[in-house]
């Protein structure tokens, strides 16, 4: 998997987040709650993920894999991303 493939992914799924593509009538949370619940936790792993640290990958990886469990419908829309933090390995460039 590419790492630079991965960070797209993490920062258009901040990106839509912000542009309220997650809001849907039948939504019972907004931009700011899925901001707070899912675009921060994400930021936060990006920050200190270093991709050449195999200790940094694997802590990366458990963050976004409960993220990602228990918000599978905004991760699915971010297939590299959901990759990783499934467990696909990472090539930095």
């Amino acid at each position: 998997m590419n790492y630079a493939e991965i960070c797209r992914d993490a920062f258009a799924l901040v990106d839509d987040i912000g542009n309220g593509s997650f809001n849907t009538e039948n939504s019972e949370r907004g931009t700011l709650a899925t901001t707070v619940e899912v675009a921060m936790p994400v930021l936060s792993v990006f920050r200190t993920l270093d991709p050449n640290d195999p200790a940094s990958i694997a802590e990366a990886r458990s963050k976004l894999a409960a993220l990602a469990g228990s918000e599978q419908g905004v991760f699915s829309r971010y297939p590299a991303l959901a990759a990783f933090a499934l467990g696909e390995s990472i090539v930095p460039q």
